[in-house]
Order: C-alpha cells, then structure tokens, then sequence
C-alpha cells in the first residue's frame, strides 16, 4: 500500500531494507515515510539581541508560539574528547503547531519579515551547531543556496573580530534566492557569490578556516516532503551524485587551511553517497582528523533525512588577531554596497551581495536599498551612508516604533500607506534636527520591516512589491 500509494521506487526501498535487518526497526521506517514533517525555526540571534534592547520579550514569544529548543543540552555523539558540540546558545526550536492554543503563522509574520528568524528543517539545523565556528572564522559555504545553513554560520560570526563568511551558490537563480534571503538577515560579514568552485580554489588556496560542503545529493531524505525528489531519483543519479561530491570537496581541500575544519552533509541516506564519501576523504588527506558524524532518519529525527561527518586538517589552527573594523564601499551595476573592508578580497568576483546593500539606483536617482534597513549594524554604519554625496530624493531621518498587534503592522505588510503621529517619529542619528518630512524606518517590537516616507501624519509605503503580503 506504502509503495503504491507514495510511488516509493522499488530499488530504494530494497537498498533500505539492507539497513535494517530487524524487522521492527525496518517497518517504523517504513511508517515513518508518511508521517508528516515536523517544521523548525532558528533565530538570528544577533538581531533578538538587538530587539531585546528595544524590548522585545523573547520569552512571552516562545511561550505564545510553543516554541521548543531542539537541542535542550549537548548532544550526544562519538566525537574525541574536547570536540563536543556546544550548545549554550539556543537558536534552534520546533515549532509546535498542532498544540492546543499555539497559533503560529510561521513565515506569513512581521517577525519573520523582519529576519528574526528562518524556517529551516530540525535535522538540518544541526550540521552547523556542530562545526565548532568561532567569532573570527574565515567561512566558506560552497553550496549554499536556499541559504538556512549559510545564515546560521553567519549567526555564530563577529565582523568586528574579524569573521566573514563566502556564501557560494553555482547556479545563478538559487544564488539569488540566496541573496535574498541574507538581505533579511542583515549581516554585514557576508559575500554572497555566484562561481564555480575552481575558480574558488585557484584564488583562495589555503585560505578559509571552516568550510561547509552540504553536497548535491540524490535526495532520499526529502521524500516526505518533495514528490520531484522522488521522481529524480534512480540509481544512475546516486551514481552521479558521488562523482559531482568527490569533484566539489577537491577543490574544498584545497582552500582549507592548516588546522582549519571541513563539514561534509547530504540530505540523502545512500551509503555511497555519505559514509562511503567520508571513507575517501580521509583516504585523500592523510593529514585529516575525523572527528566524527551521524545519520539522521525520519523515525530517529526531529526533522526530515540527513547525513554530516566532520574532519580536522592536521596544522596551525587560525588564531584571532584584534583589528579595527574599516568600511569600505563597492559601486556595482546599479547598487551601492557598503561591507567590511576585509571582505575586498572578494570584490573581484560575480557578486550578488557583499556586506549591505545601501543605495539602488531607481527612476529619480539613488534610494535607499531596503537591505540597509535590515543591517545589524545599522547605528555604525549610518553615518557612513550619509556622508555618501549622491542624488538622493530623501534624506533617512526617522525610527518609527511600532508593536504587533497594531493593524497598521500588517497594513505596512500589504503596501498601504499608515498613519503616523508626529510624536512616534524618533530621530535615528543622535543630534539631528527632527525635519516635518522624510524617510524613516519601521520597526515592529524593535524588529525593522523597512523603509517609508513620512509627511503630514502619513508614511508612504516604500516596502518592496516583491515582498508585499497577498489576500
């Protein structure tokens, strides 16, 4: 009935069966096929800290929400002494829809709009809490689209200590869903670029200190989730999926530096496809440490299938060395960014995004990019935009601070224009004469949404149409 009813290709299901000899354990897989995926969300905790500045109670959220933690204490894996996982710093809950009272509308939410969190699979959530990144890591994603394990390694990053992450993706539509996705975010540590790994491995040998390869894979742990997964899949595509893993991670070699260490995961259960990858990367680099992996399975799991193993290059590890933080400002195409200077070593590249976009060029001149209003480091950078001498229509004047359940939130949302009294106008840089008009931010709960244009009691909505909520 399983096999009919879900169309489950007959040769998965016998290469499954080969991982679980006791009938018991086979036939909760089996039942596990058509159970319904459970969802996740992690937060950018870098921005609920901000929030919680401005007064945002995570925990009345949480509770409102019937948000668990998905990873309560340490997890428990067969990692050496010393290479546990720390999870002192919650980021990762499940969203517990189906409780009596929990009214979650998980990605229809200002919250989410603002970049508070991300929707990402439990099971996924769990490769990057693993990989040991420290505030000043060199990073590199080099798969990184839709972007969930890109963000949560740029959660765990500190600019002003050095730390940066390269988010890659090889395909130029995915690289934009990419980039779109850390725009909400609000990182300025972040390049976000569209190469082929080669040609990253011939300008950055030896240079990154974390790299995540969340491979291309055949897709079996999707299955409950994707009926293209299950279309795509057949044997021949397991097959060519272990050759494009084993051609990506050469060239992850070659730009992990000493002492550095390289995250491999795949979302499938061929054994090919991962334990039989981890057994040839460390035949590939005797200088490797393992330090170790797990298999995720739905009847296991939190979440939906995965794989991830991690390995230790033998070396000098990178130490942190205490920098100022510089700006710099890149004029591409029709955008202005403005990013650490120490990402310059990227500006070469086919850029989508590097550090914070802050000026597009529109119909009557340059506007003020609505990325710039998501930026996490948005008072120190503020100054810098202003002194930038262009043509703009508007000068950026106002926070306008606003909570949930006020109706003018989800009328923002929608596009329209809202009334603002005058005394909910705050001026944003410190000293500045407050003017009768002018661009402003607006926040919800001290979360920013985006930009609108404040004139005689009203805002103008100048949230992007793309993102304009539907009825």
């Amino acid at each position: 009935m399983l096999r009919e009813s879900q169309k489950i290709p007959e040769e998965f299901l016998d290469r499954m069966r080969k991982l679980f000899p006791e009938e018991e354990e086979w036939e909760r897989f089996l039942a596990s096929l058509s159970e319904k995926p459970k969802r996740g969300l992690r937060l950018n905790l870098q921005k609920l800290k901000k929030a919680e500045k401005a007064g945002f109670s995570f925990e009345k959220w949480k509770e409102a929400w019937k948000l668990k933690a998905l990873f309560p204490k340490k997890e428990e894996m067969d990692f050496p002494e010393g290479e546990e996982i720390d999870f002192s710093e919650n980021r990762e809950y499940l969203v517990c829809e189906e409780e009596s009272g929990c009214r979650a509308e998980i990605g229809r939410d200002p919250y989410h709009e603002g970049g508070l969190y991300y929707i990402q699979d439990p099971s996924a959530m769990e490769v990057v809490s693993g990989m040991h990144i420290r505030p000043f890591d060199r990073c590199l994603d080099l798969c990184a689209a839709p972007g969930g394990k890109s963000l949560h390694m740029a959660d765990r990053l500190d600019g002003h200590r050095g730390g940066f992450l390269l988010s890659n993706e090889y395909v130029g539509e995915r690289a934009r869903i990419l980039s779109q996705n850390a725009e909400r975010m609000g990182y300025a540590n972040l390049c976000v670029v569209n190469e082929r790994p080669q040609n990253l491995a011939e300008k950055y040998p030896g240079f990154f200190s974390r790299i995540l390869v969340d491979a291309p894979c055949s897709g079996e742990g999707m299955f409950r989730k994707s009926e293209e997964a299950i279309t795509d899949w057949s044997p021949d595509l397991v097959e060519k999926c272990v050759l494009r893993q084993k051609e990506i991670l050469k060239e992850a070699f070659l730009m992990l530096r000493e002492g550095g260490e390289l995250a491999y995961s795949t979302c499938t259960f061929e054994e090919a496809e991962n334990e039989g990858i981890r057994k040839w990367i460390l035949e590939e680099n005797l200088d490797y440490q393992f330090l170790g992996e797990k298999r995720l399975y739905f009847h296991h799991a939190k979440g939906e299938g995965q794989y991830y193993a991690y390995f230790k290059k033998a070396g000098q590890d990178l130490e942190e060395k205490k920098q100022r933080t510089e700006y710099s400002i890149l004029k591409k195409n029709k955008s202005i960014f403005l990013y650490p200077a120490f990402l310059s070593v990227f500006q070469d590249l086919k850029l989508f995004r590097l550090g914070i976009r802050i000026f597009e060029e529109g119909k009557n001149g340059w506007e003020y990019s609505h990325g710039l209003s998501h930026a996490l480091n948005l008072e120190e950078i503020l100054p810098i935009v202003e002194e930038q001498r262009l043509e703009k229509k508007y000068k950026l004047l106002y926070g306008i601070y606003l909570t949930r359940e006020d109706k003018r939130i989800e009328d923002y949302l929608y596009g329209n224009e809202i009334p603002i009294a005058e005394e909910e106008l705050q001026v944003l840089l410190p000293g500045k004469m407050a003017e009768k008009s002018g661009m402003g931010i607006l926040y919800c709960d001290g979360i920013p949404l985006g930009f609108g244009y404040y004139r005689n009691g009203r805002l103008r909505n100048y949230y992007p149409k793309g993102l304009r909520y539907r009825k």
